[in-house]
């Protein structure tokens, strides 16, 4: 029986042997199977033959895969339901070569006494997916260097894949927070949940956190929260959650350049911390502000509590002011610590900020701190008006106040030798020369008007009228007496337009008094200048500063009219001061004479017209009479009365300053002045400017 079974199987070796020369010539195809699956979880990849082995006398195989060892790790070979199980092959050996940070090497040996036979799976490799591979990510598996027994028979290679997918978590959110004592945070959590979820905090004495997942500061401390899902999904935040023991405020304070500021400081309650002392420390932007103390009045934690210190000092532009307190009780209770006092520097509106950069209670317990804004506001705007004024010594102007000004208001003048003003804005002429209106609100607004200019009198040239050939006189008028002010020199130009009259100075003036030493320069071209002066003051005899007489050439038409402007006039070195108003020389054939012989009754258009300031009313009368000339105003009323008496015929010249009957200046406009007389009327408009 023995030799049978051996004459068998040598047999059967013979034709194995001849099956194995005699084998297919198509490679056989060895493909790695591909599978998926999440972080931490086992994946089971098959080494497969498409191709039967039966008949091909396979008794050993080995090969290496290469894959990506960030994601996955080989963990063992398995035989069971394989064609290595079947044929009784040993477990697989394996190895593992690492090349780079990206790159392993699997290396796999197997072999048997019993050929494999069949196809499919010829054994299974087994990874594990690292746990920290959450996102979806796909792995090569390749394979090389694949040989069955020695060679032979010869395979082509597939290589397969292993899926790993997004793996569910959950988050805890937010990782960090900083609390007050008895504040509340509410925590969620996102991801994949499966309800319901519990929640926990590290030491509940400092925080402790309900089922809803709303955290409560306990005490000072910090502590980190974590969650468990109905799936046992668990996680834990980052960062932790900080639990003080109190809060210190920067509350936002404004108030306007050039003040003081009181900037409250206020904590949340210190009850029960056992507080004793406590130091803070603010910021800012020092060159627009500067903190100049501390106060703790009455109804302040620190007042009448114990010892209060205060420290300032600037560095490259940036304030810093500490404040530090100690006391021999407890401090409790909330509300204003105290009041840091703050003063705008540069009159510059803005922001300086106000930052703490530190706030300690008992050396130990940092308080959680809320920053604010310490601001300096514009102060308002306030526009002084008249912006311009033009007064005669003696005269006044009411001054007002425009914009938004806080009562009440301060006036003053630049130059109280010029002008005077009263607490209500009565400004008064004094002297002669210009000077500035002044107005200061309540908060400090000021603004001042560009000028006030004061005349000492008004020095009028005349109007007068004459034929061709004839000769005038023509006065330089003053509109009050000048005795007292001091005149010992009087110089001036006179001039005129395309004229050429002879003229000469007259001694029938006040400067006559000073005798024949009048000087004129300049007769019969377009301008005079004319320099007088003496050894006595001007005196108070009369209104004539000085007259000239002009002889009107035969060349002259009759009908034109000639502006006579006064400029230089100079008195002393300068004062008094004179305003001038302008004069005119009309040429006529008659003195307005109508065919019957009498004067005309008639009004001549004012000059200038539109006035700034002051204009001159001409007009003449044909006989002796009553006479009204009046300016009215374009609702009807009586502005001014300029005359309002009996005169005699022939011309005459009325001057209106622009006043009204109280001597303040009237609002720019149109008026009309009106001249009756006899039964009759006439009217011209005036345009008033300023």
């Amino acid at each position: 029986m023995r030799t049978l079974r051996l004459a068998a199987a040598a047999a059967a070796l013979a034709l194995a042997v001849v099956t194995a020369s005699a084998g297919p010539a198509s490679a056989i195809a060895v493909a790695v199977g591909s599978g998926s699956g999440l972080a931490g979880q086992t994946v089971d990849i098959d080494m497969n033959v498409a191709t039967t082995l039966t008949g091909l006398n396979v008794m050993s195989l080995q090969y290496q895969i290469s894959y990506d060892p960030r994601y996955i790790t080989p963990t063992a070979m398995i035989i069971a339901g394989t064609l290595t199980g079947t044929a009784a092959w040993p477990t697989p050996t394996f190895g593992i070569t690492p090349v780079s940070v990206g790159q392993s090497f699997l290396k796999v040996s197997a072999a048997g006494s019993t050929a494999l036979a069949g196809s499919g799976s010829m054994l299974k490799m087994r990874f594990v997916i690292d746990p920290a591979a959450l996102t979806a990510v796909n792995v090569g598996l390749n394979q090389s260097n694949f040989v069955f027994n020695e060679g032979s028979p010869s395979v082509t290679t597939t290589n397969g894949t292993i899926s790993i997918g997004n793996t569910p978590v959950i988050t805890v959110s937010p990782d960090n927070v900083e609390l007050i004592r008895g504040q509340t945070q509410q925590y969620t959590v996102s991801g994949t949940v499966t309800p319901p979820v519990q929640w926990f905090t590290t030491n509940n004495a400092v925080a402790t956190i309900n089922s809803s997942g709303l955290l409560t500061g306990v005490a000072p401390g910090a502590v980190q929260v974590f969650a468990v899902d109905n799936a046992g999904r668990r996680d834990t935040t980052n960062g932790t959650a900080v639990i003080r023991g109190m809060g210190i405020t920067l509350t936002p304070t404004s108030g306007l350049v050039n003040s003081t500021l009181q900037v409250p400081i206020t904590v949340t309650s210190l009850t029960g911390l056992g507080i004793r002392a406590g130091q803070f420390t603010v910021t800012y932007n020092g060159t627009y502000g500067t903190a100049i103390g501390v106060t703790t009045p009455a109804g302040t934690l620190l007042n009448g509590w114990g010892t209060v210190g205060f420290g300032s000092f600037l560095n490259n532009g940036t304030g810093s002011a500490t404040v530090d307190f100690v006391g021999s009780t407890d401090l409790s209770g909330s509300g204003v610590l105290c009041y840091l006092q703050f003063q705008s520097a540069n009159g510059l509106p803005a922001g300086i900020g106000g930052t703490f950069t530190q706030a300690l209670f008992n050396e130990t317990l940092v308080a959680k701190p809320t920053n604010g804004n310490i601001t300096f506001t514009a102060l308002p705007s306030i526009t002084v008006n008249p912006d311009q004024v033009t007064l005669l010594a003696g005269q006044t102007q009411q001054m007002s106040i425009s914009g938004s000004p806080t009562n009440p208001i301060t006036w003053s003048v630049l130059d109280p030798f010029v002008a005077s003003i009263s607490p209500t804005g009565l400004l008064t002429a004094l002297h002669g020369g210009v000077t500035q209106v002044k107005a200061v609100d309540n908060v400090g607004a000021t603004d001042l008007n560009t000028a006030v200019t004061v005349y000492d009198f008004q020095a009028t040239v005349g109007t007068v009228t004459g034929a061709p050939g004839a000769t005038v006189r023509l006065p330089i008028t003053s509109d009050r007496f000048v005795g007292g002010l001091g005149i010992y020199s009087m110089q001036y130009t006179l001039s005129w337009v395309t004229l050429h009259p002879a003229v000469q100075s007259l001694p029938s003036s006040l400067i006559g008094t000073w005798g024949p030493g009048s000087t004129i320069d300049g007769p019969g071209l377009t301008s005079i200048q004319v320099a007088a002066a003496g050894a006595t003051p001007l005196p108070n005899n009369g209104k004539d500063l000085a007259a000239l007489e002009f002889q009107i050439p035969l060349t002259a038409i009759s009908g034109q009219d000639f502006g006579l402007s006064l400029t230089s006039l100079i008195f002393n070195e300068g004062y008094p001061r004179a305003q001038i108003v302008n004069g005119l020389l009309r040429v006529r054939s008659t003195t307005g004479v109508e065919d019957g012989g009498q004067a005309a009754f008639a009004l001549s258009p004012a000059q200038p017209n539109p006035a700034h300031g002051s204009t001159r009313v001409h007009f003449s009368l044909p006989v002796a009479g009553h006479v009204q000339l009046e300016v009215i105003g374009v609702d009807g009323r009586r502005v001014r009365t300029l005359v309002d008496a009996s005169m005699t015929p022939g011309d005459h010249e009325m001057v209106w300053d622009g006043r009204d009957e109280s001597g303040q200046a009237v609002a720019p406009g149109l008026y009309f002045d009106r001249l009756s007389s006899a039964g009759r009327t006439l009217s011209h408009r005036i345009v008033l400017t300023r």
